[in-house]
């Protein structure tokens, strides 16, 4: 009876925890709102780790207050999103993709990237970028589950790019995991925590992929979020590669994002041709779940990318 009780007590204040992060109007409480999705965020983690792990991996949807934290997210997320201005057929899919994907290039941090940030700044994107990269070829192979076709024949191809077509050494993880290796030994020598590059918007950054791709009925949306990120990353690799040759970084240190500038560019014109044109015609309500899935990964994006930049010059003092 005790147990029940103070159970029962803790409630309210979750809910009004959850009010709080993802409210109906006005702006969020940014710390309320990183605390619950970094709580989010290390549970799929955990979701997704390796056999020997297997007794520690939780049961999916087992705890009610993650579940909780996941719907008013993308309860939250969905009302973010201008339902009008989604194409409303396959025909208008192209020209609304393509744009969305134009605008969701960030040149002006492109450009810092490239021509001013330090090495130190630099070091800190990096790891902002490993909460994502890190898990992109689960992510791949995930999203392939119950395609057909020439969808999954485009996604299985991506997929064999990311396993470094066969050799170890070509793995897309492992080579991102080497230039963080470097990354992580710049910032510690200049006594730079990682820990304020934490924020609410890089656990939603980190968190959608992650939350569309382990939840089978949000595998639309993970199809148009990757599609969208395929289209328009490599511009911000182009960006890194050039910011990291004038700084001096090794160039074995950056074959991940070298390789990447022309890799993505192929991705996505594959992905619009091989994963979207076989789906967008065949239901609006696909249709619709595919484009939110493309907008809410350029606003949850954009914003992660405002923010992320905003601590990089935070640490030049």
């Amino acid at each position: 009876m005790t147990a029940t009780v103070a159970h029962t007590a803790t409630l309210p204040s979750f809910d009004t925890e959850l009010g709080r992060a993802f409210p109906r109007h006005g702006k969020p409480d940014e710390k309320v709102r990183e605390r619950l999705l970094s709580r989010l965020h290390a549970h799929y983690l955990a979701y997704m780790a390796g056999p020997e792990d297997y007794a520690s991996i939780p049961r999916l949807n087992a705890d009610s207050e993650l579940s909780a934290i996941e719907a008013a997210w993308l309860d939250w997320e969905d009302a973010q999103v201008d339902l009008g201005g989604l194409p409303a057929n396959g025909a208008e899919f192209r020209d609304w993709f393509l744009s969305v994907a134009a605008d969701h290039t960030q040149p002006e941090f492109c450009h810092y990237l490239a021509h001013e940030a330090t090495l130190e700044e630099m070091a800190l994107f990096f790891m902002g970028e490993e909460l994502v990269d890190s898990k992109f070829d689960d992510l791949m192979a995930m999203v392939q589950i119950g395609t057909e076709g020439h969808t999954k024949l485009t996604i299985a191809e991506n997929y064999w790019d990311e396993m470094g077509e066969g050799d170890i050494k070509g793995v897309h993880t492992r080579m991102f995991e080497h230039s963080a290796v470097y990354m992580r030994a710049r910032l510690d020598e200049a006594g730079i925590d990682r820990a304020q590059l934490y924020c609410s918007q890089a656990f939603e950054n980190a968190c959608l992929l992650l939350m569309y791709g382990i939840h089978r009925h949000l595998n639309p949306r993970a199809l148009g979020a990757m599609g969208v990120l395929e289209q328009s990353a490599s511009p911000r690799f182009q960006a890194m590669v050039d910011g990291c040759l004038r700084l001096g970084v090794p160039d074995d240190v950056i074959e991940y994002q070298r390789v990447h500038v022309h890799v993505d560019a192929d991705h996505g014109a594959e992905w619009f041709e091989g994963v979207f044109v076989p789906l967008v015609d065949r239901s609006p309500e696909l249709l619709r779940e595919i484009s939110l899935g493309v907008a809410t990964r350029m606003r949850v994006a954009d914003d992660y990318y405002r923010h992320i930049w905003d601590a990089m010059r935070r640490i030049r003092g």
